[in-house]
């Protein structure tokens, strides 16, 4: 019952049912209304009518209002004037009544005089269409009245037609009404029932398809309707989602994979170390095994560095900002050994908000990958242009190809021999050093170097008075 009372389907059929309805019932109102009115009026006018008629004769000529007692005679005494349809038909179904003076009764047609005369005022002005205000026989008349001054005297003419013919009609009509309203709101109930079902169809395809959906079928897509609503546009949406879904699932997949695989490599060599030498015990270089597997460890130690690293900056975790100045750490960086030459002739002064350790982790994870991929030397360089810090580390090894430069940046990337990253590295420096300096509002991008290899250049805002 719940259900029910949920659905979409049952509340838009309700819905307009009941706005239907009332705008049906409203209009059924007014029909019956405009239908009464336009009789009344009908009546009104065709009394109003006789009575002028029958005033015209009465004082233009002598003729005996006693007349009036036998309309027949009374018809073929007045001549053409009163054989007009409207006039004879008055004349032989509805009632006219002559006063005299003093209020004196001349004459009665169709023998109503007893219960009308207590009605007629005997205005002195005339009066068309008054209807009675209240009931004879449980009947409403429509009342005309004009005062005659004939050959005998003033006299008052009155003209009075029952609304009962009209009552009946009207009854009729809203008889009719009360039948057809609740048929055409069912009809219309149906009709909205069937468009609100066929409209939702294609949502009861796609909720089905969703519950199918797990986390191992993430390759199935919602069906999309070949219209252009609202519908199709949710369906293309949620494939447009589930494509998303799959590509991190995949990418997440091959992070796993990859990343499985880089603690496995050093821990593998650390214990292939170990069991050789234990081996030959005595004839072991202890001091070599020690230092290929200190080597080792301080892989496997940057490595899981770099994956929490990684992950907290992915979960958005922000750590608290401050003043850094990125020449001291870039001085700091270059004190170590390297197997190249370096250039550092081009460092200048550059401060900028953020984490310190973070900024850290990018200058040294570029001057390492340079130092790693040069031939002979390195650049380092960092200055302030405007209110933009620019940071670039340069070698002069193998380069890095424009269609691959952007695939660096990315969680464990293998690229050609040249640049694979079998020298040292983890394989998330690159996608670490992105995701800090995007964290920090700054960019970091690859340029061909002057000395012949790759530009790793990274661009933050400059510190701002304002933010101090």
């Amino acid at each position: 019952m719940r259900w029910f009372i949920d659905s979409v389907r049952v509340r838009l059929t309700v819905t307009v049912s009941l706005i239907f309805a009332g705008a049906l019932c409203a209009a059924a109102y007014g029909l019956v209304q405009q239908v009464e009115g336009a009789l009344v009026s009908d009546v009104q006018t065709r009394n109003d009518d006789v009575a002028k008629a029958l005033a015209r004769v009465l004082s233009s000529s002598v003729v005996d209002p006693a007349l009036l007692n036998d309309p027949s005679q009374l018809s073929v005494s007045l001549g053409d004037a009163v054989q007009e349809d409207a006039v004879r038909d008055t004349l032989t179904q509805s009632f006219v009544y002559v006063q005299g003076p003093g209020s004196a009764s001349v004459a009665s047609a169709n023998g109503l005089f007893d219960r009308l005369r207590r009605f007629f005022s005997g205005e002195a002005v005339p009066l068309f269409g008054k209807v009675l205000p209240s009931r004879i026989d449980s009947e409403q008349y429509v009342v005309s009245q004009v005062n005659v001054q004939s050959p005998q005297g003033p006299m008052t003419l009155s003209v009075a037609s029952s609304l009962e013919p009209i009552r009946r009609t009207v009854d009729r009509v809203a008889n009719s009404l009360v039948f057809a309203v609740p048929s055409m709101v069912g009809a219309v109930a149906l009709l909205a029932w069937f468009m609100t079902g066929r409209a939702l169809r294609p949502v009861s395809a796609i909720t089905g398809r969703v519950q199918e959906i797990t986390g191992s079928t993430l390759d199935q897509r919602v069906p999309e309707p070949e219209t252009e609503d609202e519908i199709a546009d949710l369906a293309r949406t949620m494939n447009a989602m589930l494509d998303r879904l799959e590509s991190a699932a995949d990418a997440q997949r091959r992070f796993m994979s990859d990343a499985s695989h880089e603690l496995r490599s050093p821990v593998t060599s650390i214990r292939a170390q170990l069991e050789t030498a234990l081996l030959r015990p005595e004839s072991t270089n202890w001091t070599e095994v020690g230092q290929t597997v200190l080597a080792e460890d301080e892989r496997l130690g940057a490595l899981v560095d770099n994956l929490l690293a990684l992950s907290r900056l992915e979960e958005g975790v922000r750590r608290p900002t401050s003043e850094v100045d990125l020449d001291e750490i870039v001085h700091d960086q270059l004190i170590r050994s390297f197997r190249v030459s370096i250039n550092r002739s081009e460092v200048l002064a550059g401060r900028v908000i953020g984490v310190r350790d973070e900024l850290t982790s990018v200058v040294r994870n570029l001057i390492d990958n340079a130092a790693r991929h040069a031939s002979t030397q390195i650049k380092v360089s960092l200055n302030t242009r405007g209110r933009t810090v620019r940071f670039t580390a340069e070698d002069d090894g193998p380069g890095i190809p424009i269609d691959q430069r952007e695939k660096v940046f990315e969680r464990f990337t293998r690229l050609q021999e040249g640049r694979s990253r079998d020298a040292g590295g983890s394989g998330l420096g690159l996608a670490l050093t992105r995701r800090i300096v995007e964290t920090h509002g700054g960019r970091v991008f690859i340029e061909t170097s002057e000395l012949g290899g790759a530009s790793f250049v990274v661009e933050l805002p400059a510190i701002d008075e304002d933010d101090l």
